[in-house]
């Protein structure tokens, strides 16, 4: 499946909705594992609003990087090669053309960066001085709005045979299914 400009889109405005419903959750969970932590978000808000926008930039950027670098870690551990990475029009990528993996790889590979920076993150705030819990935090809602595609992947992948492989080319996937005679 190649990239589809249409369902880009689509996915980019169901990704925001997805980064604020998991935003509000992840926010229960914040104040249970910090009761202090709306304080601490509202004076990291009410400083400089210039700052405060360039930082959630610097913020997104990293979520981006750390997104694709541990998609590139599941990708060297199940294949021990290294896989490519880029940037495309609206998303950035890592991939390993020329490999095809099971199902049940290629979907740890795919939700591996939603489950593992989400789970790092909270423990982070968990523990960090109040003063980074605000972009801690936005650096794990942005994570968790920007996987939308990979749910998306994931939920088509998941539909197939246990027996499908696939391959990731960074702008899609493709399917090979045994063929059954």
């Amino acid at each position: 499946m190649k990239r589809d400009m249409r369902l880009n889109v689509v996915l980019q405005i169901l990704g925001l909705a997805w980064m604020a419903l998991v935003g509000w959750w992840l926010a229960n969970i914040a104040r249970w594992l910090r009761p202090e932590f709306n304080q601490a978000v509202r004076a990291g808000i009410s400083g400089n609003l210039l700052l405060g926008l360039l930082l959630i930039l610097v913020v997104m950027v990293i979520a981006i990087v750390c997104h694709e670098l541990v998609h590139g870690l599941f990708f060297w551990l199940f294949a021990r090669k290294r896989p490519e990475f880029g940037v495309g029009p609206g998303y950035a990528f890592a991939a390993m053309p020329d490999w095809y993996f099971p199902k049940g790889q290629y979907l740890v590979i795919g939700l591996s960066p939603l489950v593992v920076l989400t789970l790092l993150g909270m423990g982070l705030i968990a523990f960090l001085p109040l003063t980074w819990l605000g972009l801690v935090f936005a650096g794990v809602v942005i994570n968790a709005g920007g996987a939308i595609g990979d749910l998306y992947v994931c939920w088509r992948v998941a539909r197939e045979a246990d027996d499908a492989w696939i391959k990731d080319t960074g702008d899609g996937f493709q399917l090979y299914r045994r063929r059954v005679e």
